[in-house]
Parts: C-alpha cells; structure tokens; sequence
C-alpha cells in the first residue's frame, strides 16, 4: 500500500514539473529569450501528437527499442554474470581489476569507426556500441554488491553445508541485489544516450529516433528534432520506473526503505 502510494505521488510530482517546465518554455519563447529556430512547445507538442496520430513514428520506436533492449538485455546477461563472478571469486575478480581501470575510461563512442570497418553500417555495429557504453556501470557495480557482502554470511552458509550453487542463490544474489540494480539503472539509461549516438551514423532503413533527429536538423525542422527528442525521454522515464517497480517487487524486504 504505500509503495503503491509513493508511486502515485511520485506520478503527480513529475506531471506538476513537466508542466511548469512546458509553462516556462512557451514563457521564455513569447519574450523571444531563446532564438527562433527553438521552436515554441505548443509547435512540439503538436508535432508530438501528428506524428502519434498518423502512425508514423510507431515505425522509429520500434527500430529503436529494439537496439536499445537488446543492449541492454546482453548487458544484463554478461556484465552481471562477470561482475558475480569476479566479486565472488578472487582470481578473476584479480583479472578483471586492470583491465576495468583500462578500458572504462575510454570514450566508447571512439570504438565506433572500429566496429564501422568489421561490421558496417548495421545493427550489429550500434548493438555493440551501446553495449561496450552500458556493459562497465553494470559490471562494477555488480563486482561492488557481491564484495560487499559481510564474510559471515559466507561463513555461515558453508557451515551449514551449502553447495556453491546455494549459496549463489541465497546468499550472493539476494544480497548483492540492490547495487546491481543500481548498476542496471545507470545502464539503461546508457542505453537510450547511446541509442541515439548509434544512429547518427545514418542506416539504410531510414528508421530510428536518431535518424529522425538527424533528418529533421538536416532540412532545418528544429520542431521535429525537438519532438523525437521528447519521445526517447518519455521512453527513457517510462522503462527506468519499470525498472524500479521491478526491483521494489524483487527487493520485498527492503520496501519500506524504498518508500523513504
């Protein structure tokens, strides 16, 4: 109940500052504080709604969610599987150390031209160019949860005589939740940022937010770039409040926290 309660207040916060924000801008536009190609938001949001209404955006979201889930769900599978293993066991914990402190700093989107030469203009160029963004947040963070787990819980568990498995399952997994979803959180968003520097690069198919965003700069629409822009952070919000309803159901004996 007041989880469910939070969410609501949470729901009414954020449409209260969306609107204050839309207030402002068509404020700021009318005194002709910002310049002309900064289009008015009653011309964006117009937009916003033809485009909806017509169907013609339905075809971009798609494209995009599309790479931006399957990044995000190869980050899930590898960067918390290597991250749970490289917490729990020294070794490769121990060869995975300099390698983070190597390749995290660089900017991955300088990858790109890399990836361009061995795979070309395509999907699997921009899958793996969000990934290599998201993979190290969700990675570190998930090495972070599981070193962080007192070691008389280990103890404990393997006094009562469980089996790796077990203890991976009852003990690792639950306790290390909480930073891996944090890790999950700052991936995804990840995700969508790089989902649109993805697809800058142009495709064939001419479909994408990104491409929208680049097509539209190109003929001078600022309000169309300005509209795709709006629609990739309404999806941003919508999947991290996903995300973080699933990780209030999945972390149940920390709600009440959550709630604070």
């Amino acid at each position: 109940m007041q989880s469910n309660m939070n969410a609501v207040k949470f729901t009414v916060y954020a449409i209260i500052e969306l609107v204050l924000f839309i207030l402002l801008w068509h404020f700021l536009s009318k005194l002709s504080v910002f310049p002309k190609y900064l289009s008015n938001p009653s011309v964006v949001l117009g937009n916003i709604w033809e485009m909806f209404s017509t169907k013609e955006i339905f075809p971009h979201i798609e494209v995009s969610l599309y790479r931006t889930l399957v990044s995000f769900l190869l980050v899930i599978i590898i960067g918390t599987g290597l991250g749970v293993l490289a917490g729990y066991f020294k070794p490769v914990g121990r060869f995975f150390d300099p390698l983070i402190s190597f390749f995290n700093p660089i900017p991955k989107i300088a990858l790109l031209p890399v990836f361009l030469v061995w795979f070309g203009v395509t999907d699997t160029t921009r899958i793996l160019i969000i990934f290599t963004t998201a993979f190290f947040p969700c990675f570190i963070s998930t090495i972070d949860g599981v070193r962080g787990i007192s070691k008389l819980h280990f103890w404990s568990a393997k006094n009562m005589g469980a089996s790796q498995l077990q203890i991976l399952r009852r003990v690792i997994l639950p306790a290390a939740l909480p930073k891996i979803f944090d890790g999950w959180r700052v991936a995804l968003a990840l995700c969508f940022v790089m989902m649109f520097s993805s697809e800058m690069i142009g495709t064939s198919s001419g479909l994408g937010l990104g491409f929208m965003i680049l097509n539209a700069d190109a003929y001078g629409r600022t309000d169309i770039a300005l509209a795709a822009i709006f629609v990739i952070a309404a999806l941003g919000f919508l999947f991290d409040r996903l995300l973080i309803l699933i990780r209030s159901r999945a972390l149940w004996w920390n709600r009440q926290e959550e709630g604070k």
